[in-house]
């Protein structure tokens, strides 16, 4: 069959990256690139070396202009309602890098607008496809451990980003958890009942807003001591962070992104890790074209995930009010 022909928006220094596997994914045929910045779509153009691809400064003209199935939405998360809800409105399925939105309102009023629509919304979360976390899931699905009481999870970087990033309020929460709280969804199958966060900013660091956060969180009865840090000091984690998922029959850990398990009876294995056609943020563009296919919707469409996005706004109202939020409210409310 014909080439799914796509329009990525947004090509600064992550959209680059987009642009490449777009460009040799086989089932996607790149048709134009937008962004508000010329000497970006310079790059961009420079990067491609395709004739064919047409470049645009107005995202409403490319939309307008380019025939296309797909538009690529690669952008602060301040403007993903708007270019998500001009796509729809043009006929396109849109794929978006997460977040969803700047806020969980914004959040709430896309899913409740794009329901008008026929064509759906796509939230990539690239960390649920990578091997170690499809074995770790597979594990637990089968057993080996049998049911999971409570989980650790530990995130520790030390990154410099620049540009809009460092403007947060709360950079960890509202920027990077929302990786590790969909993938305590993807992997336990539950969700979320009450969360308590806190944050604060480190004297040394180099974010305007707080760069640390903690958090406690009953996953239906399972309960989570989450914490995370963009300014750590000495040993960094990877970027799945480090768990520890502890069960009747044993515990699963993560540990520099190798799973191990760990019997009652205190012998330790490595899971088996089995390659994947694709992984990660190649992953969530097949999982987007298969879906089209099959015409169904994806995995992580904004339906679903909004309930991952909906951590993120509970933690933050946590913080505001220092104390617990129990999700049924807050999505009352909401």
């Amino acid at each position: 069959m014909s080439k799914y022909k796509a329009i990525q928006v947004g090509a600064g220094g992550f959209g680059i990256s987009w642009l490449e596997i777009l460009d040799r994914f086989e089932d996607i045929e790149l048709v134009a690139v937008v962004d508000v910045n010329s000497e970006n779509l310079k790059n961009a153009e420079g990067f491609l070396k395709n004739s064919s691809v047409e470049y645009f400064t107005d995202h409403l003209e490319a939309f307008s202009k380019v025939e296309a199935d797909i538009a690529v939405i690669i952008t602060p998360p301040q403007t993903h309602k708007k270019l998500a809800l001009d796509a729809l409105e043009h006929n396109l399925n849109v794929f978006m890098e997460k977040p969803i939105a700047h806020t969980f309102a914004d959040a709430l009023e896309l899913l409740k607008k794009s329901e008008q629509y026929e064509k759906f919304i796509m939230i990539s979360q690239n960390y649920r496809w990578r091997p170690e976390i499809e074995a770790i899931k597979k594990a637990l699905n089968e057993g080996l451990i049998g049911k999971v009481n409570f989980v650790e999870w530990n995130f520790r970087r030390a990154t410099k980003f620049g540009g809009w990033r460092d403007q947060y309020s709360e950079i960890l929460i509202e920027d990077m958890s929302i990786h590790h709280f969909d993938l305590m969804r993807h992997i336990l199958g539950v969700e979320l009942s009450t969360i308590f966060a806190k944050s604060m900013k480190p004297s040394w660091s180099w974010f305007n807003g707080n760069s640390t956060a903690s958090a406690i969180m009953n996953f239906d009865d399972i309960l989570i001591n989450y914490f995370g840090t963009w300014v750590t000091r000495g040993k960094e984690t990877p970027w799945n962070g480090e768990c520890k998922l502890v069960g009747e029959k044993g515990v699963i850990e993560l540990m520099d992104d190798i799973p191990l398990v760990t019997y009652e009876d205190g012998t330790t294995e490595k899971l088996q890790v089995d390659p994947m056609k694709f992984e990660d943020r190649e992953y969530s563009i097949y999982e987007m074209v298969q879906a089209m296919k099959e015409n169904r919707k994806p995995v992580t469409d904004l339906a679903d995930n909004i309930k991952s996005f909906a951590i993120v706004g509970a933690a933050l109202e946590s913080i505001k009010q220092a104390k617990e939020i129990q999700m049924d409210e807050f999505m009352g409310k909401a």
